[in-house]
């Protein structure tokens, strides 16, 4: 009712400024909340930027069921069919996301087998070395041994 009221009060302002001679110019605006997604509104105010709920651009004709973002500040479809179609997006994106997933855990498998490798790899060489290390004492103990002998068997023939 109070509708009724708002638009015969304005046709009452139109036809008073034609009656005065000054001409009215009518601007279109978009009025889209959550209540009202979409709704066309005409008023001889001058409105340069939106202003919630009140929306300065049209929506793309292209779009069946119209509501503003105003996070995004932009309008996008809200039929059933949109709805189906953004559903499709969804699930191809999941899908590429369940590849991209599958293929990092192969990637951290492999990069854990050649972890493993190189471990054994280093655990083969740190027992390289310490046999080694095992061999030179060894051998030193030998050259001191034999050092010693032949010091010894030096001294009994000088004597």
């Amino acid at each position: 009712m109070e509708e009724f009221n708002m638009t015969e009060e304005t046709n009452q302002n139109v036809e008073q400024a034609k009656a005065a001679g000054t001409a009215t110019t009518m601007k279109t605006y978009y009025w889209s909340n959550d209540d009202v997604p979409f709704r066309v509104i005409t008023s001889t105010d001058e409105i340069t930027a939106n202003q919630y709920p009140l929306v300065v651009t049209p929506p793309d004709p292209n779009l069946k069921s119209p509501k503003y973002d105003w996070m995004k500040g932009e309008w996008y479809d809200i039929s059933e069919e949109s709805y189906g179609q953004r559903l499709t997006a969804v699930t191809e994106s999941l899908k590429t996301l369940e590849g991209s997933i599958t293929s990092l855990q192969e990637a951290h498998k492999d990069t854990l087998q050649s972890a493993e490798a190189s471990d054994k790899v280093m655990d083969q060489l740190r027992a390289t070395v310490q046999q080694t290390n095992r061999l030179v004492a060894n051998l030193s103990a030998m050259m001191v041994a034999l050092s010693k002998k032949t010091q010894s068997s030096n001294t009994e023939v000088s004597k």
